[in-house]
């Protein structure tokens, strides 16, 4: 008997009509199922495309994009943090400056 990690990868061709379970959205993104779910429902991730009673899917293709995507933004948000912490420190610099002369 094979077990279930002995499984061929998924085909290149079928990656683009694989559909997965929440659990797997949630484990590719790092995040916890409550907060995919979360996401989902105030859009800012996937919607499903298949629904039925305890049986709902995403689209690899959809959840593939969304996290390229949510890399990049982290990344700029990065540059934001980055860019901040540098003004603070010139504008703590300035401060220490000018209460030294006063």
């Amino acid at each position: 008997m094979t077990a279930k990690t002995d499984l061929p990868p998924v085909p290149p061709a079928l990656a683009d009509v694989a559909l997965i379970d929440g659990p797997t959205c949630a484990a590719a993104g790092g995040i916890s199922i409550s907060t995919w779910h979360e996401l989902v429902r105030v859009k800012d991730a996937p919607q499903p495309v298949m629904r039925a009673v305890r049986c709902t899917r995403w689209r690899l293709a959809d959840v593939r994009a969304w996290l390229i995507a949510r890399a990049a933004q982290a990344t700029a948000d990065d540059e934001v943090i980055r860019r901040a912490t540098k003004a603070s420190a010139k504008a703590k610099a300035l401060r220490a400056t000018a209460q030294a002369g006063a």
